[in-house]
This record gives structure tokens, C-alpha cells and sequence, in this order.
């Protein structure tokens, strides 16, 4: 008889304290449990939602900056403080014939090709450089140029307006544009628009651009005028004078035998040498040439679009290690969004001037390292 009550109330006991897998503890475990009785049977495992839980394939787990390697590429533009040019470009009536570099030559005039290697000048450098434009002759004679847009920041659409505004198709062109090439007067005519602006600490340049050289002079017997290279030295003198470096450009073939003389006014314009093109993609060479050489070096680029949350910037040289973010301004780069702009300090900075550093490249949307 004992052994039958010990018997039966192991059997009670491990019902009643035996919870095998399924089986939900209502709160208190036991007869307790408002639900009736002692456990209730839950069926599978689940999770907060009540749910039955399903194992999942979650993925690897997050990386150490919780998963951020999306980003979007930010377009940049190196800007700074610009300097000042204005370019005095020949319009005389030798600039309406074509270049003489194919046969037979083609029909597209020198003023044409200058036109276009001019207007992706003035877009391709908008923000680098303060331009202004004078054209000369002011007439059909010998009459100086004269200022036809005047020096100022991003004035790029305002000089492709007026260029856009010259005949340069072969038949137009002569009829259009007469006249020598009277450069003396016309340089000294920019000297004295440059006396009207402030002086700009950057630098102040002219770019002359003609087909020619300077033929304004006393007339001669069969109805030419005298050359004037002298007095046209004399004028880029006085120019560099006070303190406005002149860049020469000589376009075409007009210069045979001339080299000598635009030796002499590249000298005398303090670039030391003049600058020749005998085409439309030599032009546009020598044109950026000029461009690299009196832009100077900035550690600030522009970002194109709107403002952005300078935490998700990420930034590096030509793809290398990431650059922090330094807010004191030791080195590394800050953001200023104000005017949507990184500027580089210290070692970073100078590498950039350095001319070291190909690409700028910045990020948007996952965090950088910080200072």
C-alpha cells in the first residue's frame, strides 16, 4: 500500500513540475494561474508580437559604422578668391578670313573659331575668374576699342551674350567688320578702364588676342598704315606698370616674321612669352594654358546643389584615405553652408596647392571621421 501512494504522487509531481518544450508559464506557474489550472499549452515559441516565431536568415551582421556604404557622389567645383582679366580681343576685318591650315581652306573664319574658343572659356572659368571684355577696333577704321563688358564676377553668360552677338559667317563678317588693327590705342584704353575699378589683390591681367600685328600707324604710300610695334610695347609697358600683366596671343598666320615682336610685348607685358595658335583646338590649348597660370591655387571647393548635413560628408584625394572633418580649423576640412563650400586646412591645404591632388572627391551619407 505504500509503495502505490509513493508511486502515484511521483507521477502527480512530475506532471505537475515537468514543463516540457510548448508549454507557457502563465505568470505564476500552478493551479494559480487565472487561466485554469496549471499550464497552458502555447503551441510553438513566439515572439513580442505574439506571433508564432519563425527562424530568419538576418544576413551578416552590420559593419563597424552600423552598415552606412551607401553614398551618393557630390559634384565639386575648386573655387577662391578670383582674380581679375580683361580680354581686348581684334575684331578687324583680317579676322573675318579663314585659317589657312587644310586644303582647300575651310569657310569657318578666324572671328568664328575665336568666338567659340572664348565662350567655352568664359563658362569653363566662370568662377575662377573675374572677366571683362573690351573689342577692338570701335569702328570700321582705327578707332580703339572699347569696353564692352565690364569686369566682375561670374560674367561668363554676359560675355557669351555680346560674342554671341558678332557676325561671323564668311559673307557677313567683312561686311560687318572692317578695319585695322589699332592695338596701342586700344591697350591704353584699358589701362585707363582698369585706373576706374578697385585694385584687386589677386591679380589684375589683359589677354590680347589678335590675328596681327599693330598696322594703326602714319599712312603709307599705297594707302597701308605704318606697323606700330614700338608704341605697342610701349602701352603693355605701362600696363605692367601699374601692376597689370599682359598675356599675348598671336592667332593664325599673320605673324611670319613677327615672332621677334611678339616676343618683345610678351616681355614687356611681364609673361615673358608670347602664346601662338594655328587652329581651333590649339587655341582652345593655349587658352587654358593661360587660364592654369593666373588662377591660383584654392583650397575651397564649391558642392553642387543644395546645402547638406556636414556629419554625412565623406572626403578624400584621388579615392585615398578618408580626411576629417576639423571644425577648428587646424587642419583636415570644414563645411560652410552658407555658401555650400569645403574649405581644406593645414597639411591638407597645402597639399591641394601643391598642385598634388587631381580630384577632390566628397560623399553624402555616411558619417566621416571628425577632429
Amino acid at each position: 500500500m505504500l509503495r502505490s501512494v509513493l508511486a502515484l504522487l511521483c507521477v502527480i509531481s512530475i506532471g505537475c513540475s515537468a514543463s516540457p518544450r510548448g508549454r507557457f508559464d502563465g505568470g505564476g506557474g500552478g493551479s494559480g494561474d487565472a487561466g485554469g489550472g496549471g499550464g497552458m499549452d502555447a503551441g510553438a515559441p513566439s515572439d513580442d508580437s505574439g506571433s508564432p516565431f519563425v527562424e530568419r536568415d538576418v544576413g551578416p551582421p552590420p559593419s563597424a559604422d552600423g552598415g552606412c556604404d551607401l553614398t551618393t557622389p557630390v559634384p565639386t567645383q575648386i573655387v577662391g578668391d578670383p582674380p581679375d582679366m580683361l580680354l581686348v580681343v581684334d575684331i578687324s576685318g583680317s579676322m573675318c578670313t579663314p585659317l589657312i591650315d587644310s586644303f582647300p581652306p575651310s569657310m569657318i573664319t578666324k572671328l568664328s573659331i575665336m568666338r567659340d574658343a572664348l565662350n567655352d572659356l568664359v563658362s569653363s572659368y566662370d568662377a575662377r575668374v573675374n572677366f571683362g571684355m573690351m573689342l577692338y577696333p570701335d569702328d570700321n577704321a582705327c578707332a580703339p576699342g572699347s569696353v564692352r563688358n565690364p569686369i566682375m564676377a561670374r560674367n561668363g553668360g554676359a560675355i557669351m551674350s555680346t560674342l554671341g552677338g558678332l557676325t561671323t559667317d564668311f559673307f557677313g563678317c567683312a561686311i560687318a567688320h572692317g578695319g585695322a588693327t589699332p592695338t596701342p590705342p586700344s591697350l591704353d584704353e584699358a589701362r585707363s578702364y582698369y585706373a576706374t575699378v578697385p585694385v584687386n589683390p589677386i591679380g589684375r591681367y589683359v589677354l590680347l588676342a589678335t590675328d596681327g600685328l599693330p598696322n594703326c600707324g602714319p599712312e603709307l604710300p599705297d594707302g597701308g598704315t605704318e606697323e606700330t610695334v614700338d608704341e605697342t610695347v610701349t602701352a603693355i609697358d605701362a600696363l605692367r606698370t601699374a601692376g597689370i600683366n599682359t598675356y599675348v596671343l598671336g592667332f593664325g598666320d599673320g605673324f611670319d616674321g613677327g615672332g621677334d615682336a611678339l616676343m618683345r610685348m610678351a616681355v614687356a607685358g611681364g609673361t615673358m612669352r608670347p602664346y601662338n595658335a594655328r587652329s581651333a583646338a590649339e587655341l582652345a590649348t593655349v587658352l587654358d594654358t593661360i587660364a592654369a597660370e593666373v588662377i591660383p591655387p584654392s583650397c575651397t571647393v564649391e558642392l553642387e546643389g543644395a546645402a547638406r548635413d556636414p556629419e554625412l560628408f565623406q572626403v578624400r584625394f584621388d579615392g585615398g584615405p578618408l580626411i576629417p572633418r576639423d571644425m577648428s580649423h587646424g587642419r583636415g576640412w570644414d563645411y560652410d553652408p552658407s555658401t555650400n563650400t569645403i574649405t581644406f586646412y593645414g597639411a591638407e591645404c597645402t597639399t591641394v596647392q601643391s598642385g598634388m591632388v587631381e580630384s577632390i572627391d566628397v560623399d553624402f551619407g555616411c558619417p566621416g571621421p571628425l577632429i
